[in-house]
């Protein structure tokens, strides 16, 4: 029998939510809808850098962490967020929901801690653009939720969009909208 392809897997998996009790906050699809068509240009676009991403993440939702280490170091190919980063911000938000779930958000989060530096601070800023798409009446008391019971995943010096031409928008404008506010679980750290 010939396994699903990553698209079927992709759209099957996206279900599970992190933020479920936040009112008004639908997460789950936080780079906007991304269709076939995107992951299939996708695709196409990491072949071009020498890797198939749809094959490593068969993989990695086989359990092969040397697999998601490479979908991770993919990160480094993209310097905006445009449609092949938000389809490749799709699948990394994913695959944290699902993998998180079948492995623990601690081994994914390992996984992700053996990476350099660069290649963590931009998926963690995948991850945590869900939150900076929560309404912001709520986005404070989410990200303090989150970082309550990630701590693995976004440790306390964890700054969303730091030195990431990626998300340098999506920072200047959270900095805009939380000028003069303390941010909670960053007083007295």
């Amino acid at each position: 029998m010939k396994p699903p392809s990553f698209a079927v897997i992709f759209i099957v998996l996206i279900l599970p939510c992190l933020y479920a009790g936040s009112e008004n906050f639908n997460t789950g699809s936080p780079f906007g809808p991304i269709d076939g068509t995107a992951i299939e240009r996708l695709a196409q676009f990491s072949k071009t850098k020498g890797i198939d991403l749809v094959a490593e993440m068969q993989k990695a939702y086989s359990k092969d962490e040397d697999a998601l280490a490479r979908v991770f170091g993919f990160c480094i190919y993209f310097d905006s967020l445009d449609q092949n980063a938000r389809a490749y911000g799709q699948i990394v938000y994913s695959s944290m929901l699902n993998l998180g779930e079948a492995w623990g958000i601690d081994k994914f989060s390992q996984v992700l801690a053996n990476q350099d530096t660069k290649v963590q601070q931009r998926i963690r800023d995948f991850l945590f653009y869900d939150i900076t798409q929560a309404p912001k009446d709520q986005r404070m008391q989410i990200e303090a939720q989150v970082r309550s019971d990630y701590p693995t995943l976004f440790p306390p010096d964890y700054v969303f969009g730091r030195d990431d031409p990626v998300f340098s928008d999506s920072t200047k404008k959270r900095r805009e909208e939380t000028q003069g506010t303390v941010l909670p679980l960053m007083e007295g750290k």
